[in-house]
């Protein structure tokens, strides 16, 4: 067995993110309470999903959202306060770099439309070191689902014991193992070069 792609989850593994400030933006550019956004946007969690999964489209999802926490923003200034909420981990970057010089790497994540394409164009040349892209608001699939790891081992049309993943959430590395997928919980740079290196992955370092 020989890793042949490795794939990075996206949020909490490659950038961080605050909700604590996209909440704030939310009360601020509203009429409800910090503590009445918190717990609207945390008791609907279907329409996340949803647009997660590519069901709702962002004007769709920015309706969705201003009605539902009674915003007074237009859908630009919506969406600043959407993206605004991410950090870069500079040393998970720069190991990025490395290995994309003797691996292909590619991302799986849940994700939608908004944060993608912000993250992608204010960080270009990260994103520049993957060669595929496999979104749940594209795939239509979510992890921990069975779908979305299916549709990853399809695309490569390789053994899963050769596609390396790594998820902050547990329950995601779960799912992926079970498909087959060498899965790996992220838990910072050591324990993922640990990881890679118990899989005989070279990174010349």
């Amino acid at each position: 067995m020989a890793i042949e792609v490795i794939v990075f989850d996206l949020g909490k593994v490659i950038f961080d993110f605050d909700i604590n400030k996209l909440s704030d933006g939310f009360h601020l550019s509203s009429k409800s309470s910090k503590q009445d956004v918190v717990d609207l946007v945390s008791g609907h969690k279907d329409i996340f999903i949803n647009y997660e999964k590519g069901t709702m489209s962002s004007r769709e999802f920015y309706n969705q959202m201003s009605s539902l926490l009674k915003l007074n923003t237009d859908y630009d200034k919506f969406s600043d306060i959407w993206n605004d909420i991410f950090t870069p981990f500079e040393d998970i970057s720069a190991f990025i770099k490395i290995l994309s010089k003797k691996y292909p790497l590619a991302i799986l994540s849940n994700t939608n439309d908004l944060h993608f394409e912000y993250l992608k164009n204010k960080y270009p040349e990260t994103f520049s070191y993957f060669k595929n892209f496999h979104l749940s608001y594209k795939i239509g699939a979510r992890k921990p689902d069975d779908e979305i790891y299916k549709k990853v081992i399809d695309f490569y049309n390789i053994n899963p014991a050769n596609i390396f993943f790594t998820d902050d959430l547990e329950k995601n590395i779960i799912s992926a193992r079970a498909s087959g997928i060498n899965a790996y919980k992220f838990e910072g740079l050591g324990k993922l070069k640990k990881d890679l290196n118990l899989l005989g992955v070279n990174f010349g370092l």
